[in-house]
């Protein structure tokens, strides 16, 4: 039987360590704890111990390998977003036409906070204290770059002809705002909705649908 226990926000969640994960180094697999239990809880307000007793290690742990909690959740973020920001650049260096890249970007972008779904609230608050060094970290290497990278697909898209002309930077709430929040927010839609708002063969026909209706919106 799983062993459950009430959190800050009184949801029971598992606290039974991570199975079949002996292989893995514990750096990796606090990061994987918090992870899931980010995703269970539908917040990423969760405890370092609840992490701890998850990933089946010792809370002093977390200090070792992360400096404390706000290291580990920037570890968390950096770990979460690298594959899409790799794939990002890798699109601008293609041969696509850009309306072709900009269908792959809102993909990508929907298939992360799917996987990810805590990943805006996660940002937003390490963000909040824009003094710290993790802020910082956050804007130098995932933010400006992704919304940087945004921005030349639209005016590359522009420019070509194929987009009319358009503010990227509303553009961008646009597509974040629609993947997010629907991702955000399957714990509460999911007793009215049912089930269905998961799995790869709904966010392949979410992803389909969020471009079928920007891109209609934004086609020259």
């Amino acid at each position: 039987m799983k062993n459950l226990k009430k959190t800050e926000g009184e949801v029971a969640v598992s606290t039974t360590p991570l199975p079949g994960r002996g292989d893995l180094p514990a750096r990796d697999l606090l990061l994987q704890a918090a992870s899931e239990l980010m995703i269970e809880l539908g917040t990423p307000d969760v405890s370092l111990h609840a992490i701890a007793r998850r990933a089946g290690v010792t809370a002093p742990l977390v200090k070792y390998y992360f400096g404390g909690k706000e290291g580990l959740l920037l570890a968390l973020v950096e770990r979460d977003t690298a594959r899409s920001l790799a794939q990002l650049e890798g699109l601008h260096a293609t041969n696509l036409d850009p309306l072709a890249k900009l269908k792959l970007h809102i993909s990508g972008i929907a298939r992360t906070y799917s996987r990810y779904p805590y990943l805006v609230g996660l940002l937003n608050h390490l963000l909040r204290e824009s003094r710290t060094k993790a802020s910082e970290r956050i804007k130098t290497s995932f933010v400006t770059p992704l919304i940087e990278a945004q921005r030349r697909l639209v005016q590359e898209g522009i420019a070509a002809g194929q987009l009319r002309p358009i503010d990227p930077d509303k553009l961008y709430y646009i597509i974040v705002g629609a993947c997010n929040y629907l991702f955000s927010s399957r714990l509460v839609f999911a007793n009215i909705m049912g089930d269905h708002l998961s799995g790869p063969e709904f966010e392949r026909e979410f992803a389909a649908t969020v471009i079928d209706v920007i891109l209609n919106g934004v086609r020259a």
